[in-house]
C-alpha cells in the first residue's frame, strides 16, 4: 500500500470514528447544539497569501450559539506513518494553521503508531497536538461519570516508544504536557473558553474487586441456565441466551504491533466478532472471554473490546496492572470457569489421572518434570481433558495451578525452573483485587 492510500486509510477511518462521536453527543457536550458542531473532511480555505484554496484532512467547526460563522476550528492532519513524524510535516502543518486562522484554530497531528521520542519536542514547540488512532483498539468509556479511569502512564505507553508496551486503546491524545483518553477531554482542554459553565463530570476511581468465588458463581448461574451436564459447554446456546450476535470473520486482523486480534466485543451493539485462526480450542476460550465482559457488566467500562494474544496469560503475570488489566483479569477467570466448570473439571481429571496411570508419590496429586516417565502420562493426561472440554491445554494447566492440582517442576534449557511450576504461581492468585 503507497504512503497516499495509507494517509487516505487513517483519514477515513478517523472521520468515521469523529462521526460517531458526534452521533453519540460526544462532540457537543449536552451544551452545544449538533448543528454548532460541524465535521468536514478535505474541507477547503481560501488563503490570502497563496490566492488559493488550501486544503485540510479533518475539519471540526465549532460555533457559539446563535453565531452563523465559527468560532473555531480543530483542524486534523492525518499522518500514518511507522514511527516518528518528519519534522518538516509537523512545521508544514503549522505554518499553513498560521496563515489561514491566526489564533482561532487547534492544530492536532493524528498517527497510527507510537511516536519517536523527538516528536513529543517538536509537538510542544508547536503547541501541535497529537493523536493515535487504531480502528481496532480497545476503546473505554472515558468521557462522562462511571466511566474507566485511564493511568497516565497507560496513555503515555499509547503514544511513546520508550514506554511499556500495553494493548492499544482505539484513542488516545497528548498536548501540552497532559495525556487523554477521551476525545471531549481533548477539545475540552484545547477550547477552554466554550466549556467554561460546564465542567467535565468525574470518574471512578478504580474497577471494583470481583472475588474469583463470584466469578464461579456467575458461571454457574449460566450453566444451570443452559441446562449442561457435562462435555465441551455450548457457548452458541449461551450467546443465544444473554442475546448476543456472533459474528465469524473470514480475514486476519491484527493490532499496531503486529499481534493477531483473535476476538472483539461490541457492547452498544451486543455482538462478538470471532476472526479466523488456526486453533479451534484458543477460539474457544476468546469467545467465553467475550461472553464474560458481557455477563460481567463491562459493558460500562468499555464501549469495545478486543482479545488479542498476549491476552491469554493475563493474570500470570505479577507486575502492577492498569485498570483495564483488571477487567481482562475478571473476564479470563470467569472464561476458565464458564469452559471448565470446577466440579465437571475435579471429574474429568480424575478420571484422566487414572487412565494415564498417574499417582501420588509424594510429589503431589499431578507431578511433571523433564522426566520422560512424567513427560509421557502428563501429556496424555492434558490431551484427554482437552478432548472432552474442547479447551486448550494451556488453560487447563492453568486451571490445575489455580486449583492447586499440579506441580510443575519442568526446567527449560537453562536449568531455570518452570514460569508456572505451583511455587512461583500460588502467591499470583490474588490477580483480581486492586491494591489502593
Amino acid at each position: 500500500m503507497d504512503t497516499t492510500a495509507k494517509g487516505n486509510r487513517l483519514e477515513d477511518a478517523f472521520y468515521e470514528y469523529l462521526l460517531d462521536q458526534q452521533r453519540r453527543g460526544v462532540l457537543v457536550y449536552d451544551s452545544i447544539p449538533p448543528d454548532h458542531c460541524k465535521i468536514f473532511k478535505k474541507k477547503t480555505y481560501f488563503c490570502k497569501e497563496r490566492g488559493s484554496e488550501v486544503e485540510f484532512d479533518i475539519v471540526i467547526e465549532l460555533y457559539r450559539p446563535g453565531r452563523p460563522s465559527p468560532h473555531s476550528y480543530t483542524v486534523f492532519e492525518c499522518k500514518n506513518y511507522e514511527g516518528g513524524i518528519p519534522e518538516t510535516q509537523a512545521v508544514d502543518f503549522s505554518d499553513k494553521l498560521s496563515r489561514l486562522f491566526r489564533h482561532a484554530a487547534k492544530g492536532v497531528l493524528v498517527v497510527s503508531s507510537r511516536l519517536q521520542s523527538g516528536a513529543e519536542n517538536l509537538a510542544r514547540s508547536r503547541m501541535l497536538a497529537i493523536v493515535k488512532y487504531d480502528e481496532h483498539g480497545l476503546e473505554v468509556v472515558a468521557d462522562r461519570k462511571g466511566g474507566l479511569r485511564l493511568e497516565s502512564r497507560f496513555l503515555e505507553s499509547q503514544l511513546f516508544t520508550s514506554m511499556r508496551r500495553s494493548k492499544s486503546l482505539k484513542f488516545s491524545a497528548y498536548h501540552d504536557g497532559r495525556t487523554y483518553g477521551a476525545l471531549n477531554q481533548l477539545l475540552r482542554d484545547i477550547n477552554p473558553e466554550l466549556f467554561r459553565d460546564h465542567p467535565d463530570e468525574g470518574r471512578v476511581d478504580s474497577v471494583p474487586f470481583v472475588t474469583l468465588g463470584a466469578l464461579r458463581k456467575s458461571a454457574l448461574r449460566l450453566l444451570e441456565r443452559i441446562d449442561y451436564r457435562s462435555g465441551a459447554v455450548d457457548l452458541h446456546k449461551v450467546c443465544a441466551l444473554l442475546s448476543i450476535d456472533l459474528v465469524f470473520f473470514g480475514g486476519s486482523v491484527y493490532d499496531e504491533d503486529g499481534n493477531p486480534v483473535l476476538g472483539s466485543a461490541n457492547f452498544d451493539a451486543r455482538s462478538i466478532q470471532l476472526n479466523v485462526h488456526a486453533n479451534e480450542l484458543r477460539r474457544r476460550f476468546t469467545l467465553a472471554h467475550e461472553i464474560g465482559h458481557f455477563e460481567l457488566d463491562h459493558g460500562k467500562y468499555l464501549r469495545s473490546d478486543t482479545f488479542v494474544q498476549d491476552d491469554l496469560l493475563m493474570g500470570i503475570d505479577s507486575k502492577a496492572k492498569f485498570e483495564y488489566e483488571r477487567l481482562e483479569v475478571q473476564a479470563n477467570a470467569f472464561a476458565s470457569e464458564l469452559i471448565l466448570p470446577e466440579h465437571i473439571f475435579r471429574k474429568a481429571v480424575q478420571v484422566a489421572r487414572e487412565r494415564a496411570d498417574i499417582r501420588d508419590r509424594s510429589h503431589g496429586y499431578i507431578y511433571v518434570d523433564n522426566q520422560p516417565c512424567n513427560i509421557e502420562p502428563y501429556d496424555h493426561l492434558l490431551t484427554d481433558i482437552s478432548d472432552y472440554f474442547e479447551v486448550s491445554k494451556q488453560a487447563i494447566e492453568i486451571k490445575l495451578l489455580r486449583m492447586g492440582l499440579l506441580t510443575d517442576a519442568r526446567q527449560n534449557v537453562r536449568g531455570e525452573v518452570n514460569a508456572q511450576h505451583l511455587g512461583a504461581f500460588v502467591p499470583r492468585l490474588p490477580i483480581l483485587r486492586h491494591r489502593q
